[in-house]
């Protein structure tokens, strides 16, 4: 039986919790080779993740990256092509202390530069986000960076060697 057969005529079916979440990050590097980041605290265990999140109804996969860029560091920015796809399956990641989520995630990640704008306050940070950062793309190596692997395309974009890396991420571990 199919959800359509349970929904009324019209209708949207229902969400399933089973269901991949789709995520949008934005990759913003600055002029002097920087990546803005954003760092969490969550249970005395400090990691950096790229900004971004859920894609909402109604809303394209890059308007959600330059949405939650805004709500996480109060800056715009203009989000350009698709760099990478991961994939996130949670069973894969047991043990692991900074992948907690239960949901399986398929996340795209954009390229994004700066606006003009100036700065303003974050609108919706994060429970866990302790601050906002930005971190030499050379010396990525000295954070917990999330996804664990994904350390070693960015560097790539600092070294100009990304025009070669692969789009599709597969699920780093």
């Amino acid at each position: 039986m199919n959800d359509q057969a349970l929904s009324p005529p019209g209708a949207d079916p229902p969400a399933r919790a089973a269901e991949p979440r789709v995520s949008a990050r934005a990759v913003v590097v600055d002029q002097a080779g920087r990546v803005l980041l954003i760092r969490h605290c969550d249970n005395g265990q400090e990691f950096h993740v790229l900004p971004g999140g859920r894609v909402e109804p109604g809303e394209t996969a890059a308007e959600a990256a330059g949405r939650e860029v805004r709500e996480e560091t109060g800056l715009r920015v203009s989000v350009g092509e698709l760099l990478w796809v991961r994939e996130y399956l949670p069973e894969r990641h047991t043990g692991n202390p900074y992948h907690r989520t239960q949901l399986q995630q398929l996340q795209l990640y954009f390229k994004a530069q700066l606006g003009s704008d100036a700065a303003l306050p974050a609108t919706a940070p994060d429970r866990t986000q302790s601050a906002v950062v930005w971190h030499p793309l050379a010396t990525l190596s000295e954070l917990i960076l999330l996804p664990l692997g994904l350390e070693v395309p960015l560097t790539a974009l600092g070294t100009g060697q990304a025009a070669n890396a692969p789009v599709y991420l597969g699920d780093l571990l």
